[in-house]
């Protein structure tokens, strides 16, 4: 059991900004971060080493918050298709490519309904020496832009990840 989670990732903060097409909106892919997803994540990085998936599986981004009790809530970066029906699709990432959808994301404060994160960022699959390995980051714009997580508070969160099973790499931009 984690002591003090104010220090170890951070004191609760509330997003800086909820756009207009993320009000009341949660991601289709919404998930609780355990055991048996972290296994699923690490079989996905297993059978994307081929050839012909590594460039797809380098195309999803995946979000990732921590909330208030330490649970960690992780759903793939969805776009918000507004056409009179609320609805939401997976999107690739751009890697610098601006995409007319990408200005209408599903970001972080939906997997929280708004609510208040310690940290937060991405993960991702990336290459490393010719092979995918995941790659989290604290890069959220809307709870870490204003007050960054600290180099330990970054750790401490992939740490807990890594402990749940997961290898994983950091970037800290």
């Amino acid at each position: 059991m984690i002591e003090n989670l104010d220090t170890e990732f951070g004191e609760l903060r509330g997003p800086e900004r909820i756009m207009k097409w993320e009000e009341d909106r949660t991601p289709n892919s919404l998930c609780t971060l355990d055991a048996e997803l972290l296994a699923t994540l690490s079989s996905l990085r297993d059978c994307a080493q081929s050839s012909l998936l590594k460039s797809a599986a380098q195309t999803q981004n995946y979000l990732w918050v921590m909330d208030a009790s330490g649970s960690i809530k992780i759903a793939i970066e969805e776009i918000a298709v507004l056409d009179g029906k609320p609805d939401t699709r997976g999107f690739p990432r751009r890697r610098g490519y601006k995409h007319p959808s990408e200005d209408k994301k599903l970001g972080h404060p939906t997997l929280l309904a708004g609510g208040k994160a310690r940290i937060a960022g991405e993960l991702a699959l990336d290459l490393n020496d010719d092979k995918l390995l995941w790659v989290l980051n604290a890069n959220s714009g809307r709870y870490c832009k204003q007050k960054p997580p600290s180099k330990s508070q970054v750790d401490a969160a992939a740490n807990l990840i890594q402990g749940m099973g997961l290898a994983i790499k950091i970037d800290y931009l």
